[in-house]
């Protein structure tokens, strides 16, 4: 730094002197000189203020520096106090994971003196196994400081691997970055997981082996297990009911019996089947507590309720008074015969239930029991009864009808709505007249709207031959015109029927109009066909649409599909008879060639939930609002 003090003597001595050789200069030389040297002064004194302004600031910015490292240490030293009180092991890293500081705890979880950790990488102590996932870690600490967890097997010196569970989080330090690490052994709570799950396994595994239908449900009545006999039974399976409610539980008076009663509860329900049918059943509701008694749930029994009178069953004198009173010798086989036929026909009796025997009905009729085997051995060779040693005597099985051929899917259907309707007292012969004037008494009027003509072919084909309805496709395209015509179309509606394209656009309006929206997809045989196809090769796809083809392209994830316009001739012509294409119904009513199909293109696109709409059909030909066919 210069003097600025001698450079300002300099300027005095310099003012002082005349000139060279004593010769005083000229006078106009002399006062620029003077002028001269009166500015260099004041520059100089500006300089020497300013030097000393500088120094000041810097002693200011140093004492700055020191109060932020005391501050830092001290924070630091905080830091350190609070892990070493830490009532869990904590270990304090750099950014390269070596040791700065552990506490006891850390040193107890890894085996080594508290001294000896400081400097040693922490990947010492993780199994080699866990050791990438470590480092990998570390790479991503560097790259977003953020808190994390992650699982490690830790290798303890002199000990056999824990499981831990590492959380790690950045701890700013001065000039650096450090990270904190808590460990936390979790080897016996893994062990506890294991043997729940283990447990669990083995529960799930009995009930499933239950040859009854069996549910388990949460308080709310959810289900939460539910088993093969019960999928059997109403054909659901368990991921379709996870976290829905139980389709045989449809009484909550009875769901509130069973939770707060602590003893079982019995009762009779009308459950869904899968298929929208309905069947009776006969339930059985417990509560599900846990360890502590504490009532987690309800489990569930059904059973299919018999729709023919059981009858309460004889008790043993009743069964006597009616079978053996007033018996005589020469009348006991026909008394016998008359009074088993009577308790099967009221159902008091059921095949298999034991009669008395030879000795007691001998005791109670006062005849010889010889009499009353030769009696029993007459109803034997009629069928009536079983005469078994050590079993005793009991009502022989009813005797079977010749075993029927096995129906097809469709027979089997409709024999199961036959007995639904026989158990409803609704008669066969005016079953059809029934379900004609319910579901074509009114013709429902239907708007199909979709945004392509494969998609508005196969929707309208959907509504028309499978439920009967007067379809009218619309193209929600943009427009004044088009707008116009779908929004006449919707008042004119009973049903709107659309897919995921276009749901959100019509919700509001249906809604404001009070008319049922039907959600339909793709069939779900198409999705399995396509996905099927695609994972052997690439797929050919024949649409009236080209915007459908680029759906079909969305639908497969990116997979090879090559989409042709049926339009194209040529192209069509071009196609490989022996290779399976996806046609859709549209398409095909412009394709003259035969094609091999990969699915039929009948029923491309399918309601969500046909139930739905045979209500709406059924309501709207019921309802008293709407004229009926005399």
């Amino acid at each position: 730094m210069a003097d600025f003090r001698s450079l300002t003597d300099f300027l005095d001595r310099l003012d002082s002197n005349p000139g060279p050789g004593g010769v005083p200069a000229p006078a106009g030389e002399h006062d620029l000189l003077e002028r001269t040297i009166e500015e260099l002064r004041v520059a100089v004194e500006e300089l020497r203020v300013t030097q000393e302004e500088l120094a000041g600031e810097e002693v200011a910015a140093e004492q700055a520096r020191d109060d932020e490292r005391t501050r830092r240490r001290e924070e630091t030293w905080r830091f350190h106090d609070v892990v070493t009180a830490a009532p869990f092991p904590v270990v304090l890293t750099d950014s390269f994971g070596a040791v700065l500081y552990a506490n006891a705890g850390a040193a107890a979880l890894l085996g080594v003196p508290v001294a000896e950790l400081p400097g040693k990488p922490l990947a010492v102590y993780v199994a080699d196994e866990s050791r990438r996932g470590f480092r990998r870690t570390l790479n991503e600490l560097a790259r977003d400081a953020r808190a994390r967890t992650l699982e490690v097997t830790l290798q303890p010196r002199g000990r056999l691997p824990l499981e831990a569970e590492a959380r790690v989080w950045p701890v700013p330090q001065v000039g650096e970055m450090t990270y904190g690490w808590w460990l936390t052994d979790v080897t016996a709570r893994r062990a506890t997981e294991s043997a729940r799950a283990e447990q669990m396994g083995v529960a799930r595994m009995m009930i499933d082996s239950l040859p009854m239908a069996a549910a388990a449900m949460d308080l709310d009545g959810s289900v939460l297990a539910w088993n093969r006999a019960a999928r059997e039974l109403l054909g659901w399976s368990e991921e379709e009911l996870a976290g829905r409610p139980n389709p045989a539980v449809v009484d909550e008076g009875l769901l509130d019996a069973a939770r707060t009663g602590g003893e079982p509860v019995r009762g009779a329900a009308l459950a869904e089947l899968r298929d929208g049918g309905s069947l009776p059943v006969e339930l059985t509701l417990a509560p599900l507590a846990d360890a502590a008694g504490k009532v987690r749930g309800t489990v569930s029994l059904i059973r299919p309720a018999d729709t023919q009178a059981e009858g309460r069953g004889w008790t043993e004198a009743e069964m006597r008074r009616v079978l053996l009173a007033h018996a005589t010798a020469g009348s006991l086989a026909d008394r016998l015969r008359a009074g088993i036929a009577a308790g099967l026909h009221a159902g008091y009796l059921r095949p298999g239930d034991r009669l008395p025997s030879i000795r007691d009905a001998a005791q109670e009729t006062a005849i010889d029991h010889r009499v009353v085997s030769a009696a029993y051995r007459r109803l034997a060779g009629a069928g009536l009864v079983e005469v078994r040693y050590r079993r005793g005597v009991r009502v022989a099985a009813l005797p079977h009808e010749e075993e029927e051929p096995q129906l097809n899917e469709t027979a089997d259907w409709l024999a199961g709505v036959v007995d639904q309707a026989a158990a409803l007292q609704v008669r066969v012969p005016g079953l059809s007249d029934l379900v004609r004037r319910w579901t074509q008494a009114v013709p429902i009027r239907c708007v199909c709207v979709e945004g392509t003509a494969d998609g508005r072919a196969a929707l309208c084909h959907e509504l028309s031959s499978q439920w009967g309805m007067e379809t009218v496709a619309v193209d929600p395209a943009a427009g004044a015109e088009a707008r116009r015509e779908l929004a006449q179309a919707l008042r004119d509606a009973d049903l709107v029927v659309t897919t995921h394209y276009h749901v959100h656009d019509l919700a509001a309006t249906c809604a404001g109009l009070h008319k049922p929206l039907v959600l339909a997809r793709l069939s779900p045989e198409v999705v399995q066909a396509v996905e099927e196809w695609v994972q052997r090769g690439p797929l050919t796809a024949v649409v009236a649409d080209p915007a459908y083809g680029e759906r079909l392209r969305a639908l497969a994830g990116g997979a090879d599909i090559r989409v042709v316009d049926a339009a194209d001739r040529a192209a069509v012509d071009a196609l490989d008879a022996d290779t399976p294409v996806l046609l859709t119904l549209a398409a095909q009513q412009q394709v003259s060639r035969r094609l091999r199909l990969l699915v039929p293109p009948a029923h491309f696109l399918s309601p969500v939930s046909p139930r739905t709409v045979a209500r709406l059909l059924v309501r709207a030909n019921v309802s008293p609002r709407r004229p009926t066919e005399a």
